[in-house]
């Protein structure tokens, strides 16, 4: 009971989420526009299965030349996929963990950023409209661009740190923002682009 008092809200996000990653639990894998993400977590656990860290070139796409995809396009998500592969898992099965794990992200991030402003109920609610919202739903099943729809995952755990750094004064929760940061740049750096003239306004404003 303690246990379920206290985590309530968490627990009440990823049980709702249930509706947004069940079309993951389908046998085989469904139509998407980048199609290449089973490929690209095969590739990924393939080089950490041969010792490479960080991953940069992979010997298989390219038409068999090699391509060093994860050179520039951000490998995040990637490495959590080709991780599930050196655990046993296919890589198609791997890669719908992988999916899955960004979106359940999502609404727990958004929970505790938007709990700090409307409380256990607002941060609920914020949670799971943020993991069901059209364009998310469109990221993930339609586009299938797994790292946007990861780094959005990391959006709400970025300024949730740094909004606490302001409001505690407490520096701990400078790493909280940072690794949130981290993780959009990791995940796509597309995304930290577009969200960093943000965060930048919203440390001026509360220095």
């Amino acid at each position: 009971m303690v246990f379920l008092k206290r985590y309530f809200g968490i627990v009440t996000v990823l049980i709702l989420s249930f509706w947004a990653v069940k079309p993951l639990f389908i046998p085989g894998f469904f139509p998407i526009h980048d199609d290449t993400q089973i490929a690209r977590v095969f590739e990924m656990g393939k080089m950490l299965g041969s010792g490479v860290f960080p991953v940069r070139w992979v010997p298989d796409l390219g038409y068999g030349y090699g391509y060093p995809i994860f050179n520039f396009y951000a490998p995040l998500a990637y490495y959590a996929g080709g991780l599930f592969t050196l655990l046993g898992f296919d890589a198609l099965l791997a890669a719908k963990i992988m999916m899955g794990i960004g979106i359940l992200l999502s609404g727990v991030f958004m929970y505790f950023l938007a709990r700090e402003f409307w409380g256990e109920m607002g941060g609920i609610l914020s949670g799971l409209f943020y993991m069901y919202a059209p364009y998310h739903a469109l990221d993930i099943y339609v586009r299938g661009d797994v790292a946007e729809f990861w780094a959005y995952a990391f959006v709400p755990l970025m300024f949730w740190g740094f909004y606490k750094v302001f409001k505690e004064g407490k520096w701990k929760w400078v790493v909280v923002g940072s690794l949130g940061y981290t993780g959009v740049i990791l995940s796509h750096n597309l995304t930290a682009m577009m969200v960093t003239p943000f965060l930048i306004i919203v440390i001026l404003l509360n220095c």
